[in-house]
């Protein structure tokens, strides 16, 4: 080490040398620069920065050493050879392409490799220009030093390109300075390496110190040109790549319509604040569904439930503090966070969220009041996972919108076990389906004029085996959330089918339809199915829907009706006179029936206004050939107030309840004529 830091100060000119490392180093940052690129690169992008890396890799490289050799003061005339100092030029970029390439592989193996192999460039080139550097004097070299600058060379750049591959921006000045020591080390060291001896002196003066000094400074000048350019592209295109990554990570985190947070960025910010130290000893986890949004868009369209969400979104963002966050998760439903310590903030947040909807909406077009369901959950004393947590809020949030309550829900445990036992029974409504474990009932329905028996209604049944009977009211709906209400009510046709072709009878056997079912594509082949299994007639086979069945997508509904009558099943709209009764779904399709509500019935001995609906109604179906047929029918006054009313036939608890047995025809039809052909005082109360 002393002869080469002996070689540098007696031997070299101080004031190139020092340009030479300041070339050496601002090269050594460039090249740090274009590393990057291509690591950042891929296919033919990532093979153009390895091009050009290498480019300015052997361009810093070069100028270097061509500084550092025209501050070479060997006391004999020199001379250059131009073809060999550019073929040392066009080595150290042909040798550190490889070399780039390897140090950027996906294997971290070869990593060092490559920064050899760079390092094995950096010698070949300073080796070649010696070559091209003549001496009018004898050179002798000193293998040692020699082999001792190839292996510094490649050692240094090889530890270089390991820290480039780091993040951390020490680690990654650490390899440029590193990577400059090898460009400075193979030069210096091998400088120490030769031995010049007098010879008889050449006629020739050779190159002047002040040329050399000249060639030095424009070599440098234009090197670090060349560089700067190359470092600025890369910088350039990588500031290009992070906005258009900080442009592409907002849209992934941000609600394309009201620019709110989304689901994704909701997510991380409630891990972030749980697994923050140090900070708010309270978290409050909060989801909103809005109620009566979709009547806006069924009334106005869609593009006016977009104009509306994106007036509230304005709305909640105005009303939040510093720390306080809002997000949509898609849909109508939104979620918040706040940070807390005292509750009166929690309070106070709440309070301002709820306000938003306070004020009706107004726009050119339409005006619309909308209300939202509240639940919260806390941390962490409602749990401190960021999925439970969020669980919890939904769970409150669904209890608000089954109490149709404006004020927050706040979770408490009963709500789990709730939450639990549903999912239970789903699961084990889901094994009943499979393993038969359903029966139907039978519900007469009569003729009012003759009493005789015109039908029966199938009615599911679940006995369960430790809940004991479990009433439709709650099974179906929850057949119909969790998607098994298709393969159970498959079921209920093709057993009803089957049952009613055992009858002794040939009495009609009518079977409600989910309006879920309706949409089915697989329908029409199921019930089809079900008649010939079962050899029953289509003609006794009734299908019973609301009017909601046909309201989501008239146009399919009616095809499937159609497709239904076309097998010669009969047809009856169920539940009229409640919900959606459209007059015009009565002219767009031929019902055999119509039944009237048994909610309508009710009132028919206490209601004149009830009375009155149901004389219209009848004369209505009298005027569309569609007879009516009174549900609910308990007392025999009814009866008498629908028979003058004109209904042609009734269904309820005084001819029959629902039972697995066939109600006799005897007793049915002697219990209508007896409360048809009696003078009954039937008082009605305004």
């Amino acid at each position: 080490m002393m002869e080469v830091a002996a070689c540098i100060v007696q031997e070299h000119d101080l004031r190139l040398v020092i340009i030479a490392i300041v070339v050496a180093l601002v090269g050594s940052a460039a090249t740090v620069q274009l590393f990057g690129r291509i690591l950042a690169s891929q296919g033919k992008s990532r093979l153009g920065w390895i091009v050009l890396s290498s480019v300015g890799t052997g361009t810093m490289v070069w100028c270097t050493h061509f500084v550092a050799m025209m501050g070479f003061r060997a006391g004999f005339p020199v001379t250059l050879n131009p073809e060999l100092t550019l073929a040392s030029l066009a080595v150290a970029i042909a040798l550190a392409a490889p070399g780039l390439a390897l140090a950027a592989s996906h294997r971290r193996t070869l990593v060092p490799v490559g920064g050899a192999v760079v390092g094995i460039a950096i010698s070949t080139m300073h080796y070649t220009g010696m070559m091209a550097y003549r001496i009018d004097g004898i050179v002798e070299w000193r293998w040692p030093f020699v082999i001792a600058s190839v292996l510094l060379s490649s050692t240094l750049s090889a530890l270089a390109f390991n820290t480039f591959r780091t993040s951390r921006p020490g680690r990654r000045v650490g390899g440029c300075l590193l990577l400059g020591l090898a460009v400075a080390m193979l030069h210096f060291t091998g400088m120490a390496a030769i031995k010049v001896s007098a010879l008889t002196l050449s006629a020739e003066r050779g190159l002047s110190d002040t040329a050399m000094t000249q060639l030095a400074l424009g070599t440098a000048c234009a090197g670090l040109l060349f560089i700067g350019c190359a470092a600025v592209s890369a910088l350039i295109d990588g500031e290009t790549q992070n906005d258009a990554y900080r442009r592409m990570r907002r849209m992934a985190l941000h609600d394309g319509l009201t620019d709110l947070p989304n689901r994704q960025a909701f997510n991380e910010e409630l891990t972030i604040r749980r697994e923050r130290k140090g900070g708010t000893s309270h978290l409050a986890v909060i989801m909103i569904d809005l109620a009566r949004f979709k009547n806006v868009n069924d009334t106005y369209g869609h593009q006016a439930g977009d104009q509306l969400l994106m007036a509230l979104a304005d709305r909640m963002t105005s009303a939040l503090l510093a720390g306080e966050c809002i997000s949509r998760l898609g849909g109508d439903e939104f979620a918040a966070l706040i940070s807390y310590t005292d509750r009166s903030d929690l309070d106070d947040f709440l309070r301002r969220i709820s306000e938003v909807f306070t004020e009706p909406f107004l726009f050119v077009r339409f005006s619309a009041t909308i209300g939202a369901n509240i639940g919260v959950a806390l941390a962490p004393q409602d749990g401190t996972d960021a999925d439970l947590l969020l669980a919890r809020a939904d769970l409150a949030m669904y209890r608000a919108k089954s109490e149709h309550s404006t004020a927050p829900c706040f979770y408490d445990a009963t709500m789990d076990d709730v939450s639990r036992s549903k999912r239970e029974l789903a699961s084990e409504l889901r094994d009943a389906i499979t393993k038969g474990g359903f029966e139907l009932h039978y519900q007469v329905q009569a003729e009012i004029a003759t009493g005789e028996i015109s039908g029966y209604e199938a009615l599911v049944r679940w006995q369960h085996p430790s809940r004991g009977l479990i009433a439709p009211m709650t099974f179906i709906p929850l057949a119909e959330e969790t998607g098994s209400i298709i393969p159970l009510s498959n079921w209920i046709i093709a057993q009803a089918c089957f049952e009613a072709a055992l009858w002794p009878n040939q009495h009609v056997v009518a079977v409600n339809l989910s309006p879920l079912h309706l949409s089915d594509p697989g329908l029409i082949d199921m019930v089809r199915y079900a008649l010939e299994n079962s050899g029953l007639s289509p003609s006794r086979l009734t299908i019973e829907l609301t009017e909601s069945a046909i309201i989501h997508d008239r146009r399919y509904a009616l095809e499937q009706l159609v497709a239904l009558k076309a097998l010669g099943v009969g047809l009856a709209l169920d539940d009229f006179g409640v919900g959606y009764s459209s007059l015009d779904v009565l002219r767009s399709f031929a019902f055999d029936r119509i039944k009237l509500d048994k909610s309508f019935v009710d009132e028919l001995e206490t209601d004149e206004q009830a009375v009155a609906l149901l004389q219209a109604i009848v004369a209505l179906g009298t005027t569309l050939h569609i007879p009516v047929l009174a549900e609910g029918i308990e007392v025999p006054n009814q009866l008498r107030i629908a028979a003058d009313a004109g209904c042609f036939a009734l269904q309820g608890y005084l001819i029959g309840k629902p039972s697995r047995k066939l109600v006799d025809p005897t007793i049915v039809r002697s219990t209508v004529c007896q409360a048809t052909s009696r003078n009954l005082d039937v008082s009605l109360v305004a």
